[in-house]
């Protein structure tokens, strides 16, 4: 589902990726010029991730509309909200003096004496992925199935179809290490998906990979930043976060912001959403949807505390 103002042409990058994520069966709609996708559980989140987001009553009224359960966005309105964070990339100069971590230079440069960098077609990743997304999956101790496989294969289809998209991966003696899949929307390359093989780690693939994909994306005319995104409601591990920092990643320090449908507030009320998290956490490692109902609970929770402590 995808819905814009009556009456509005929507601009082609929009086109392109709203029938990308439709083409998936994943929910979309557009408000206060951010094109807004549902992570699951129709929790929405906005495109591009590199500013904050003002939503008057009015807007939030046509989002309850277009059937969102969930919104997280980030936010520069004083009032309820948690810490958050945004990582971007906007030095077009980006290179190993960005870096300020010796150890981190230096393992980029063990990555690029191992590694072949390049660009790479997506219907290598339909035919060849399989084992990163799973040795990646298996590492964060999520599930990962046929099901789970075969929707990033059609990910993957629907990606080779759209201009918008492009495939970055890192080879150790011809053996695909890891691999990045970007898109381009608004003048801002978004970091989608990172995969990697725990074995060939050691040969530091993803160092290699994210900086000289980050280098060639920021230096292209029409970019004015990189996005790795922003503040997860599941959260993220402080190892990733010293990653991206120590990558030369700028960390973004801004409030975050979560609005419930109306419809649902009572369920997520003191004290109903004690019993859901309660079930969602026993349910966490085994289901996406438990991992988001946790993850909206503890930030509302978050939310309201910081809200009457002001």
């Amino acid at each position: 589902m995808t819905q814009s103002g009556a009456g509005e042409e929507r601009p082609s990058e929009e086109i392109y990726l709203s029938d990308f994520y439709n083409t998936l069966g994943v929910r979309t709609f557009t408000e206060a010029d951010f094109l807004w996708r549902s992570a699951g559980l129709r929790l929405f989140t906005p495109v591009p991730m590199v500013r904050s987001i003002s939503l008057s009553k009015e807007d939030l009224g046509r989002v309850w509309k277009q059937g969102a359960f969930f919104i997280h966005f980030p936010t520069a309105d004083v009032g309820r909200g948690f810490p958050g964070y945004i990582f971007v990339m906007d030095d077009k100069e980006y290179g190993f003096g960005s870096i300020k971590s010796s150890d981190r230079r230096h393992n980029i440069r063990r990555g690029f004496k191992h590694c072949d960098v390049k660009s790479i077609p997506f219907e290598f990743l339909v035919d060849n992925a399989d084992p990163l997304i799973r040795d990646t999956y298996y590492r964060q101790g999520r599930n990962c199935d046929d099901a789970v496989v075969e929707g990033w294969r059609n990910y993957f289809r629907a990606a080779a179809e759209n201009p918008l998209f492009e495939a970055w991966a890192a080879f150790v003696d011809k053996k695909l290490a890891a691999f990045k899949v970007e898109f381009t929307y608004h003048g801002v390359v978004q970091a989608d998906m990172v995969f990697s093989f725990k074995e060939l780690l050691k040969y530091y693939p993803v160092n290699a990979l994210l900086f000289f994909s980050t280098q060639q994306a920021i230096r292209r005319d029409e970019i004015s930043c990189v996005s790795y995104g922003m503040t997860p409601v599941t959260g993220e591990p402080e190892s990733l976060i010293g990653f991206k920092e120590s990558m030369g990643f700028k960390k973004i320090e801004i409030n975050h912001r979560i609005e419930v449908n109306p419809l649902l507030k009572l369920a997520f009320s003191f004290p109903l959403n004690s019993l859901l998290k309660l079930m969602a956490d026993h349910y966490y490692n085994r289901s996406a949807y438990a991992r988001i109902v946790s993850g909206v609970i503890a930030k509302l929770h978050e939310q309201t505390r910081n809200y009457h402590g002001m």
